[in-house]
């Protein structure tokens, strides 16, 4: 059996990835201004997608993790990370400026995080995506991809697990809309808690939605 990688999700667009290895990725940390209080967790590795106060509170993460902020390939470890270019907006860049696309290989999986993607997909975004095992996906609109748009995307990409991100929950102050648009509008929807466990060779044949709980501090 392949390595297990376990996914937290700590709300908004911040997840903790801990691979089979121990090495652990902490994908855009918040501010609090956001109305969660980001649990703390130290980490080898944090991803920011973009500088916005929802997205790059690097201080907030214990340890000493090297920050990942740019496009292109880094190899740490065992991990590969690639970042792919791409706006925060439908203006290219003119609202809200750049966004960079995450991609994670651990343990044999891709793992696909879009940061605050706000725009129609490219044909170059959708070839450097490529084929995506776990796809964390922004849907409350306002200041990224809608449901619809987020729907689209995953129609397109096919990945086998989709993640739903940046929507609005009880603790969201942010000014963005609910997940449920989003959920109605795909074919398999499953409830998990705040940890979900994934091998490569435990993969659903078909996308399935995975709707997750987030860790409270």
């Amino acid at each position: 059996m392949l390595g297990r990688v376990k996914i937290s999700w700590l709300g908004h667009a911040s997840f903790k990835i801990e691979t089979s290895a121990g090495m652990v990725i902490v994908t855009d940390p918040y501010s609090e201004k956001t109305g969660y209080v980001l649990p703390y967790v130290e980490a080898d590795i944090v991803t920011i997608s973009h500088h916005h106060y929802d997205h790059d509170n690097v201080g907030a993460v214990g340890g000493s993790p090297q920050v990942v902020e740019a496009g292109g390939k880094i190899v740490i470890g065992s991990t590969t990370i690639e970042g792919i270019d791409s706006f925060h907006d439908e203006v290219s860049g003119d609202k809200r400026g750049r966004n960079i696309i995450f991609k994670f290989y651990v343990d044999g999986l891709v793992i696909a995080h879009m940061g605050d993607y706000g725009q129609s997909m490219t044909r170059e975004q959708r070839d450097a995506l490529g084929d995506v095992d776990v796809l964390l996906i922004p849907v409350g609109g306002t200041f990224t991809i809608d449901h619809a748009q987020a729907a689209e995307i995953v129609r397109e990409l096919k990945p086998k697990i989709a993640v739903p991100m940046h929507y609005k929950t009880e603790l969201s102050t942010i000014n963005i809309g609910p997940v449920g648009p989003f959920l109605e509008s795909m074919t398999v929807v499953r409830e998990q808690g705040v940890t979900i466990e994934l091998s490569a060779d435990e993969l659903p044949a078909e996308t399935e939605v995975w709707v997750m709980e987030y860790l409270q501090a």
